[in-house]
C-alpha cells in the first residue's frame, strides 16, 4: 500500500512538472536593453496576464540561434528581416495558418513572412530605417540631403561604413534605389558605395565601435540604424541626429520567428499575438524608439516629435525593396563589396 502511494505521488509530482514546462516560451533576442525592455514590457506582462510563463533568453548572434542544432530549445527568436527570409528558404521555420494567427491582419501584407506554401513563417515586430547619422555641431542634414553627398570628396577620412555582411543587403541596396535601380539591379549604387568607403576612416565593426567615433567627433556621419541615434537622443546626447535623405531611406523590419521543432505551439500562437497587439508594440515604441507594424498603434504627438514627424509621414519616405532578391544575390553582393573595399585599402 505504501509503495502504492509513493507511486501515485511520483506520478501526481511528474503530471504537474509537465503542465508546469508546457507553460513556458523563450524569447531569444540579442543582449542588452532591448532584452531588458522586451522583459519589462512583453514577456513578464504576458505572464502576468496569462499565467504562462515567458522568459527572455539573450544570445549573441539570433541567426546563429536558428541555424543551430539546439534552435528548438527556443520558442520565438528574433532576428533581422532579411535573415528571416533566408530562414524560410531554407525549411528552418515553423508555419502556421492565417487562423492561427489573427493579428496578423493589423500588419502590414508585404511584412509577413511566408513560405513557398503561403504559410506564415515569421511576423513583423518592429522596425527602424537606416538613414545618415551625423554630428549637428559638425555638419548639418543639409549636407546629407542625398545619399549621394557621401561619396562628396570633401569627407574623405570623416565618415564610416558598416562591415560587408550588412554594407551589401542594407548600404548598396539604398544607395541603387536613390540612383534609379533597385533590388535586382544594384549597380547605379555602386559608385556612392565607392566613394563612401574611400571617405571612410575605418570600418565599424559593432554599435558599441560607432558610438565610440561619434561621440569623440572622429567620424562625421555614416549610415546608421534609427532606433540607435533616438536612444542616444532620448539619454542626453545631443549632438547626435539623423536625417532622412530626399530619396527616402531603407525600412529595417524586425521579424520574430520560431525554430523547427519547436515545443509548446498553443502558448507560442498565444504569445506571438501577445507580441503583435497594439499595447505591445506601443510599449516597446515608447521604450526603445522602435516603431510599431501594427497598423492600429496610435502613438502620442511626444513621441512623434522625438522621430522627427508624424508617423504617416515617416512612413512615406520609406523605402521596402524586394528582399527575396535582396537574400537571393546577397553572397555574391558581399563578396562585391569586400573586394572595394580591399581595393581602396591598397
Amino acid at each position: 500500500m505504501k509503495r502504492w502511494f509513493i507511486m501515485f505521488a511520483l506520478a501526481i509530482f511528474g503530471a504537474a512538472m509537465s503542465s508546469s514546462a508546457i507553460a513556458e516560451v523563450i524569447h531569444a533576442t540579442w543582449g542588452g536593453g532591448g532584452a531588458i525592455n522586451l522583459a519589462k514590457y512583453v514577456t513578464d506582462p504576458f505572464t502576468e496576464k496569462t499565467g504562462i510563463v515567458a522568459k527572455v533568453a539573450e544570445v549573441p548572434n539570433t541567426a546563429g540561434t536558428v541555424r543551430s542544432p539546439n534552435a528548438s530549445q527556443y520558442n520565438v527568436v528574433t532576428v533581422t528581416y532579411f535573415e528571416s527570409i533566408a530562414m524560410a528558404d531554407l525549411d528552418l521555420l515553423e508555419e502556421f495558418e492565417d487562423s492561427e494567427l489573427p493579428g496578423v491582419q493589423n500588419l502590414p501584407p508585404e511584412l509577413v513572412v511566408r513560405n513557398s506554401a503561403g504559410k506564415i513563417v515569421g511576423i513583423p515586430t518592429s522596425f527602424g530605417y537606416l538613414g545618415i547619422a551625423f554630428r549637428n555641431d559638425m555638419a548639418t542634414a543639409a549636407d546629407f540631403a542625398s545619399w549621394n553627398n557621401l561619396a562628396d570628396p570633401k569627407w574623405k577620412g570623416k565618415l564610416s561604413i558598416t562591415r560587408p555582411i550588412y554594407a551589401a543587403p542594407y548600404d548598396l541596396t539604398m544607395f541603387a534605389h536613390a540612383n534609379g535601380g533597385d533590388a535586382n539591379n544594384v549597380e547605379p549604387g555602386m559608385a556612392t558605395l565607392k566613394g563612401l568607403i574611400a571617405n571612410s576612416l575605418t570600418t565599424y565593426t559593432s554599435l558599441a565601435h560607432m558610438n565610440t567615433l561619434l561621440g569623440r567627433g572622429e567620424v562625421i556621419a555614416v549610415p546608421y540604424y534609427s532606433t540607435r541615434i533616438w536612444q542616444m537622443r532620448r539619454d542626453g546626447v545631443t549632438n547626435l541626429d539623423i536625417v532622412i535623405p530626399k530619396e527616402g531611406a531603407l525600412m529595417l523590419p524586425y521579424a520574430a520567428v520560431v525554430p523547427k521543432g519547436s515545443s509548446n505551439r498553443a502558448d507560442t500562437i498565444t504569445y506571438l499575438e501577445w507580441l503583435i497587439s497594439a499595447h505591445s508594440q506601443k510599449a516597446m515604441a515608447l521604450a526603445t524608439g522602435s516603431l510599431p507594424t501594427n497598423t492600429t498603434v496610435i502613438l502620442p504627438p511626444e513621441f512623434e516629435q522625438s522621430i522627427g514627424m508624424p508617423m504617416k509621414e515617416l512612413l512615406a519616405k520609406m523605402y521596402v525593396p524586394d528582399w527575396k532578391v535582396v537574400v537571393a544575390n546577397r553572397e555574391e553582393r558581399v563578396d562585391a563589396v569586400e573586394q572595394i573595399m580591399a581595393n581602396t585599402q591598397k
